[in-house]
């Protein structure tokens, strides 16, 4: 028995060495928030071009990017972890939004240009810190968040009812239960010696995921107070949020006008690989929120 726990000692301790590796690999690679130069030279050619936000809560530095189409609807694009504005930045080009709202997405806690490297467990604190955003847009104001960007919008829509009037929730990490159990790394990657080796990157990230559960926990008892119109996109082959968290949804928006709509085939990635489908989610709800403003 002994020489199996052994064994399973060094595989834990080889599996953890061989993240560490491939996260270095990873960060060499890829580029969780695009500079200054290539945000410029991407609207380059655009007549509508998104300009920087910036405002501070409490001493906490926060940025948002923001295109003012003079509109009176605003779209909120809220990315996962890790992240930035960028990850909706091809929303930003879609007439098909823009000829219809102001559209505004945010660096959250942390990351890019809001405070970066100093990272805010708490959902409610997130929450918090963007609310001068919305308070700055126009409304109705929709709020669409991915991963755990769903959440976020959740808690926003719990927190400040009266300035958030309604949600799309893309592969949204939503139930606690189905959070997976990461501790065997995610503890460690908070211990000096392991974080200093770690992609800072990954760590801001970490910091957030390794209070998640908890902090779904404690909005289980918020989830009747959203009564706003709900979207809920998941994908069933999602490798990176349990396609459970559909069901979730569907069983805790009990007092919200919600369409839950299930991917069979689609993975994490929604934003980008189904985003026809998301702006036409968009649209229909800017059109709903519009008819109810008439009645």
């Amino acid at each position: 028995m002994g020489k199996w726990r052994k064994r399973i000692r060094i595989g834990c301790l080889s599996t953890f060495v061989l993240f560490i590796v491939l996260t270095q690999v990873v960060s060499g690679c890829v580029s969780f928030t695009m500079s200054d130069k290539k945000v410029a030279k991407y609207f380059e050619e655009e007549t509508y071009k998104p300009v920087s936000k910036f405002y501070e809560v409490d001493g906490y530095t926060m940025h948002y990017m923001y295109q003012d189409m003079g509109k009176e609807a605003s779209l909120v694009f809220m990315h996962g972890t890790p992240g930035s504005w960028d990850a909706f930045i091809s929303y930003f080009k879609s007439d098909t939004l823009f000829q219809r709202a102001n559209i505004a997405s945010p660096d959250r806690p942390g990351f890019g240009k809001s405070s970066y490297g100093m990272p805010i467990k708490s959902l409610e604190e997130q929450s918090r810190l963007l609310k001068p955003m919305l308070e700055a847009i126009p409304a109705p104001r929709i709020l669409i968040g991915h991963s755990l960007g769903g959440p976020i919008v959740a808690r926003m829509a719990m927190d400040y009812p009266d300035l958030v009037d309604g949600i799309v929730m893309l592969a949204p990490a939503l139930d606690p239960s189905l959070e997976p159990n990461e501790d065997w790394f995610r503890i460690p990657m908070r211990w000096p010696v392991i974080g200093a080796i770690a992609p800072k990157i990954f760590r801001i990230s970490n910091e957030e995921l390794v209070f998640l559960d908890e902090e779904l926990e404690l909005m289980l008892p918020l989830w009747k107070d959203i009564t706003i119109p709900s979207v809920v996109v998941q994908g069933g082959k999602d490798m990176l949020v349990d396609p459970g968290n559909a069901a979730f949804a569907d069983s805790m928006l009990v007092n919200a006008p919600k369409d839950i709509v299930y991917l069979e085939e689609s993975n994490h990635f929604l934003p980008w690989n189904k985003s026809a489908l998301i702006r036409a989610k968009i649209v229909e709800l800017l059109e709903q929120l519009k008819t109810d403003s008439l009645r």
